[in-house]
């Protein structure tokens, strides 16, 4: 018996293929789930409508087929059934050349089994049109047994489709709150994809930051009210923890090499307030190896990576610890290691005095978290959503390193401090990150800082 791309509805013309339920040479009896079609409108499940044994299958998962046309072949359990069905199977090239009488547009060619106890198929077929019998109309959702799913059970006011049945049963979702939440959504009937969707909605953690814990009021005698400052990072913070895959990488950086140059400045400007810190050398080398790795710079936005060629620093800055501010240095691209050192004391300074304008806290695509003056060996920060990645610079302290020169390794004394990378894991891979983490390290040891003052 030839099994027959269904007509999924009156203006669909073909269906694809997404999955197969049997292989071929295994046993399919009827109401058995056969295959699963996808339509530019909808997915079904496809049961068998007769006993016997899958002997071909003329279109595989993820291929397209017209209506109509044959899309494998079940067998009964004697060879001349085989036979017969071989020499009646039309080739590919056929059905492809087949042309559509017009008065013939809306009927259709389906196989009816016998409606017996016997074993043998109907080998002829037959035209149904849209008046076809109860038990089958292309018009109709082809409907899968209901005891192929785990229990569903539960009278509810919407109508699913047999896959997002399916689901529903397999995941053993709540009826009642199913039902509820669609009705809420005006939608009376659901598909896989809606169902997929709320399945998604119900695992995401709520989004409020807000716990409800019970505490002893007799070990916690003060309070110390949460700032407008906090409470704001602490809603962003929750906002891209639950939702961005994360993943942390650290360098160990030798300083030694700037520390020169920095210690060089320090001396010229002795009398003046001029001051330079570690912060500026990797706030110039990161811009420098964004360039090698513009992906750094981008935001991730579901299908796509968006890139911006400018470098907007975001540097997080402490309010005496009453809260944290992350002002942005805009087009940081366009500035030599000097007027980016200027840049920074500038935006740091008036940070701290409320001085900021509101368009200098927007606009980010990479952040630096410096805890260094605390005197940290190594922080893990969170993602700033849209930024897909943020730099934490830790503390700069003399360690004993090997130096391999010519006449071998010697130990030496050199300044050596930690970077550490947070990144969202969706916009690039491991390597990615870890290679320009390998270039600002290389930077800041090999760049020539002297021509940058």
């Amino acid at each position: 018996m030839k099994v027959l791309m269904p007509q999924l509805g009156e203006t669909v013309t073909e269906g694809t293929v997404s999955k197969w339920h049997k292989k071929i040479g295994d046993n399919v009896k009827i109401g058995e789930v056969l295959f699963e079609i996808e339509t530019d409108k909808t997915s079904m499940e496809i049961p068998a409508t007769s006993d016997g044994k899958l002997s071909k299958i003329h279109v595989t998962e993820g291929e397209t087929s017209s209506v109509g046309a044959t899309v494998a072949i079940i067998i009964g359990n004697n060879e001349e059934d085989e036979k017969e069905t071989e020499q009646s199977e039309p080739t590919k090239e056929a059905d492809k050349s087949q042309t559509k009488d017009p008065k013939e547009e809306n009927k259709i060619i389906v196989e009816v089994p016998e409606r017996s106890n016997t074993d043998t198929q109907l080998e002829n077929s037959e035209n149904i049109d849209t008046e076809a019998p109860n038990w089958f109309t292309y018009l109709s959702e082809v409907l899968t047994p209901t005891e192929k799913y785990n229990e569903f059970a539960g009278n509810i006011d919407i109508k699913l489709t047999p896959i997002a049945k399916r689901i529903v049963a397999n995941e053993r979702l709540n009826l009642d709150q199913l039902a509820n939440y669609f009705k809420n959504q005006k939608t009376r009937r659901v598909s896989r994809k809606q169902i997929e969707d709320y399945i998604t909605l119900q695992s995401t953690p709520a989004q409020s930051g807000v716990v409800k814990v019970k505490y002893d009021t007799s070990i916690y005698d003060d309070k110390v009210s949460i700032n407008r400052i906090r409470k704001t990072t602490g809603k962003r913070l929750s906002e891209s923890w639950p939702q961005i895959p994360q993943a942390f990488q650290a360098v160990e950086v030798n300083f030694s090499n700037l520390d020169k140059v920095r210690s060089t400045l320090k001396e010229k400007n002795d009398n003046t307030n001029f001051k330079i810190s570690y912060l500026s050398f990797v706030s110039r080398a990161i811009v420098i190896a964004i360039k090698k790795y513009p992906l750094i710079n981008g935001s991730f936005n579901v299908q796509e990576l968006l890139l911006s060629s400018a470098v907007n620093l975001a540097i997080a800055v402490d309010l005496n610890f009453n809260g944290l501010i992350v002002p942005v240095i805009k087009n940081a691209e366009k500035n030599n290691l000097l007027d980016l050192n200027d840049r920074i004391n500038d935006l740091v300074s008036r940070a701290q005095n409320n001085k900021l304008s509101q368009e200098e806290y927007s606009g980010g695509t990479y952040t630096i978290s410096n805890n260094g003056s605390m005197g940290t060996y190594i922080t893990s920060p969170i993602v700033n959503p849209p930024q897909v990645a943020i730099m934490s610079f830790d503390g700069v302290s003399k360690k004993p390193v090997i130096i391999e020169d010519k006449t071998g390794d010697t130990i030496g004394i050199r300044k050596v401090g930690i970077l550490g990378q947070s990144f969202d894991h969706r916009a690039f891979d491991g390597a990615y990150a870890a290679s320009f983490l390998k270039e600002v390290s290389k930077i800041i040891e090999e760049y020539d800082w002297q021509s940058e003052i």
